[in-house]
């Protein structure tokens, strides 16, 4: 199935997110990657696929979930073999399990996006498309897109921007206010081996929005301990920045959160910082920004065009 015409799978509903853009937002998680970041930091949405995500805060330890489950008593575990049926979900009477996944119904999502649209226009806030990567799936974001906007309700897009650029210009991109769009790595063997792809096509992709005459787009760079907060990274990254005309760049602190939300999917985490980062690292990645010559973009703004 081409990408514009894929069914967009729906991770999560987020409101009153304040870290997704200007103003009071709420964000839209859509599922489906072609990234496999090592410290992605929504890993229930990487998979194009429904998946079982565990609350074990939650559990009571009453063991319906293992009783419910087709595949045994003792499997009721997500990962590998689990087909995310929603049995032992359904069964939970903590509600300590949850399949992520659920089909993303364009119309009835706007409706429930437009009950808000009166606090979005009072804070300068709106609706922020996410994922996974939600240019992926540009025809349904599209309509959501134009609905929204058609109601005076701001749209941002999330992108890592790792899809197809003919059915997003034609689909999502004319339907958009901003973008924040994520550069991770600047080498491209580093890239490679730590996201699994090269960054030819995401490269390429700024580019063509550049050229497009894009509407508001920041930068972003997420900071990961030992991965790419490194020196050597981030001045590659404002070298290819600057030889773009940009002069401004967002970091993204590290969220040592994701741990447990991979835990929570059965995926392995521990391999990744626990801490966030000290306020003296962080001031040492800003000032390696400075020095070449980028400003800081403040996580509000939207103009980072020179």
């Amino acid at each position: 199935m081409r990408a514009a015409e894929r069914q967009a799978l729906l991770a999560d509903v987020r409101e009153n997110s304040l870290d997704d853009g200007p103003g009071i937002r709420t964000t839209v998680f859509v599922k489906g990657c072609g990234l496999r970041c090592a410290w992605c930091h929504n890993p229930e949405a990487r998979e194009a696929r429904p998946e079982l995500q565990l609350r074990p805060e939650r559990c009571l330890g009453c063991g319906a979930c293992r009783r419910a489950c087709p595949r045994g008593e003792r499997r009721a575990e997500p990962g590998p073999g689990c087909r995310a049926c929603g049995a032992c979900a359904l069964a939970c009477p903590a509600a300590a399990r949850r399949v992520v996944g659920a089909p993303l119904e364009v119309e009835a999502l706007a409706e429930r996006l437009l009950l808000d649209a009166p606090f979005f226009r009072r804070s300068g806030g709106g609706v922020t498309l996410s994922g996974g990567e939600p240019g992926l799936v540009p025809r349904p974001l599209g309509r959501l897109a134009a609905r929204l906007r058609a109601q005076g309700v701001h749209v941002l897009l999330e992108t890592a921007g790792h899809f197809p650029w003919a059915p997003f210009a034609e689909h999502l991109l004319p339907h958009l206010d901003a973008i924040f769009f994520d550069l991770k790595l600047a080498d491209p063997r580093e890239h490679l081996r730590l996201i699994g792809v090269g960054p030819e096509l995401i490269l390429a992709n700024l580019d063509r929005l550049l050229a497009a005459g894009a509407p508001a787009l920041a930068v972003r760079t997420p900071l990961v301990p030992g991965l790419t907060d490194g020196e050597a990274n981030l001045r590659g990254l404002a070298g290819l920045l600057r030889a773009r005309g940009l002069t401004r760049l967002r970091l993204v602190p590290y969220n040592p959160l994701v741990r447990e939300k991979r835990r929570a999917l059965g995926l392995a985490g521990d391999e990744l910082p626990a801490g966030f980062q000290a306020p003296a690292e962080l001031d040492r990645c800003r000032a390696i920004v400075r020095a070449e010559g980028l400003a800081l973009e403040d996580e509000r703004e939207l103009e980072c065009l020179p």
